[in-house]
């Protein structure tokens, strides 16, 4: 006998029927699942939306946590496939991973690795992507319409999307609706609100933790010349090579961006400049300051902090990749 509150039953099989028969879509679902998710939060409602390849029905399960397991509250109307046989075909034919209680489908795997803002392992990629769904499930942002519009344009510029034609394209070639492009800028514009959420309150602290690891390093090199140690005579060394036409310079870089040799050197250390080996002493560290051009770098080191902590902390299971590939991503 279930333990769940009548009460929440009924609203579930409600929403359920409502959702499938408007054809909703899973960002109006789980704004729809928002009530239910305040009354009955001890339930954690889950929302999944299936749409069925060989009849293009849509279905909605809401599903309900109790102490001995998981409920699933379904409506399929007729003439559609009920439940039971949607994804007859295969389960695994459409579903990539299980990140706690979020399913990454495939399609959805394979916009993200083209659609977010920097790079990860691809693994940790994905797992990050389920992640951040389950988080936005589980807390949304409001996003407004002329904020959704700045970021369509904005992707649309960087790929060099400049009118309708090469945009319909563009989406053709991945196999993408305008709706899925509008939910794609969507997410990206919640991720990005998520992200200043996560920041806010952690920066400060964070900051002077970690504040030496963004430090500038003054670095000077030589490609075919060995460097002192001293400061003063390495740039001195540097500027005699340059003044005969060999290879080298002094750059300026943030320690965190900086190889982890030069980050460690305490004199002459080989590394790579542009592709060239060369000789590398640091000659100065300028301590940083939270300025306009070190928060970005501690924003996003912020929240990879973040990131990594839920990512180890989620239960994550792989539906098509071999085991022996899938180690998981830490």
């Amino acid at each position: 006998m279930s333990t769940l509150d009548p009460a929440l039953l009924d609203e579930a099989l409600t929403l359920a029927r409502e959702l499938t028969r408007t054809r909703a879509s899973l960002r109006d679902g789980q704004h729809r699942l928002a009530s239910l998710r305040h009354r009955w939060p001890q339930a954690d409602p889950a929302l999944v939306r299936d749409e069925e390849s060989s009849d293009g029905s849509v279905s909605f399960d809401v599903l309900l946590r109790e102490p001995a397991g998981t409920v699933s509250v379904a409506y399929s109307p007729a003439p559609a496939l009920p439940w039971p046989l949607r994804g007859a075909i295969r389960h695994s034919e459409h579903h990539l991973v299980r990140v706690g209680t979020r399913t990454l489908l495939v399609g959805e795997a394979l916009a993200a690795l083209d659609f977010l803002w920097y790079d990860h392992d691809v693994l940790a990629r994905l797992v990050d992507t389920g992640v951040l769904a389950a988080e936005l499930e589980l807390h949304p942002v409001e996003v407004t319409d002329g904020e959704l519009q700045a970021a369509a344009d904005a992707y649309r510029r960087a790929k060099g999307l400049l009118d309708p034609a090469s945009t319909a394209r563009w989406l053709a070639e991945r196999g993408l609706s305008a709706a899925d492009f509008a939910d794609l800028v969507a997410h990206t514009v919640a991720v990005a609100r998520l992200r200043e959420r996560v920041v806010a309150d952690r920066l400060p602290a964070w900051f002077a933790r970690h504040r030496s690891d963004f430090d500038t390093l003054v670095v000077a090199w030589a490609a075919d010349a060995a460097l002192p140690a001293e400061p003063e005579a390495a740039l001195a060394a540097v500027a005699g090579a340059v003044r005969a036409g060999r290879a080298a310079g002094v750059l300026r870089t943030v320690a965190t961006a900086a190889a982890p040799e030069v980050r460690a050197a305490c004199g002459p250390v080989p590394t790579v400049v542009a592709g060239t080996p060369v000789t590398a002493v640091v000659v100065a560290r300028e301590p940083a300051e939270l300025d306009d051009a070190v928060r970005p770098l501690v924003e996003r080191a912020v929240f990879d902090e973040w990131l990594a902590d839920r990512r180890a902390a989620t239960d994550v299971e792989w539906f098509w990749l071999p085991r022996d590939r899938t180690a998981r991503p830490r």
